[in-house]
């Protein structure tokens, strides 16, 4: 019978760059990569223009989808012994969520969350990317999506914040019920692991020491 897999995920606030990053260690380590649902939300494009009115829709839409991503990840990859490199966390779900909607959507949102996420594959290790406003406003204009370009700094500062809270060490063991990863913090705000090498090479190495705490090397 094979090994489980690896289960690796990239998190971090829009524009950090999980999606090149999980790229990146995802060629490295010849695993599968598990890429979010974000442009096939019908909500999406609305949402940006009216948070609180798109919110529910836009939120449960992700949810449903990313509980089936990982649902079939785990049957057809992880049980089979095969490593994955996800570009983000479903527990991206409750930060976006908790910002989005209002208490009492919130708090039924967070029951149905509960009820899924308790029986889904949970990541070995998460690399969580933070950077400043300043470069993530940067960087979410240069790659120009079109539902993004009326995207309110505030809200990006906001989700920041609300990363660095899930994120704390005091909090890991609350936010992450049951299997707690092992957790990479990288601000990557004078980082580019796309076009420099030693950049690159840093966080790959710090993805194989923990694959060696894992024993997975």
């Amino acid at each position: 019978m094979n090994e489980r897999g690896i289960f690796i995920a990239i998190e971090g606030p829009i524009g950090v760059g999980k999606t090149t990053l999980a790229t990146i260690l995802n060629e490295y380590f010849n695993y599968t990569l598990l890429r979010e649902i974000v442009e096939e939300n019908p909500f999406l494009s609305k949402f940006y223009t009216d948070i609180k009115g798109y919110a529910l829709q836009t939120e449960a839409f992700f949810l449903f989808n990313r509980v089936k991503q990982l649902e079939d990840t785990e049957k057809n990859l992880l049980s089979k012994g095969n490593g994955v490199v996800s570009d983000y966390h479903i527990i991206k779900n409750l930060i976006f969520a908790g910002l989005t909607l209002d208490k009492m959507q919130f708090h039924r949102y967070k029951q149905v969350y509960n009820t899924f996420v308790n029986d889904l594959p949970q990541p070995d290790i998460i690399v969580y990317l933070n950077s400043s406003t300043d470069v993530l406003m940067k960087r979410i204009a240069m790659r120009d999506r079109s539902f993004e370009r009326q995207m309110d700094r505030n809200y990006i500062e906001e989700l920041g914040t609300e990363y660095k809270y899930y994120f704390n060490p005091l909090s890991i063991k609350h936010n992450f019920m049951g299997k707690e990863p092992i957790i990479i913090e990288i601000d990557n705000s004078n980082l580019d692991f796309l076009n420099n090498d030693n950049d690159r090479q840093f966080i790959i190495n710090k993805v194989k020491e923990a694959m060696t705490i894992l024993g997975g090397q």
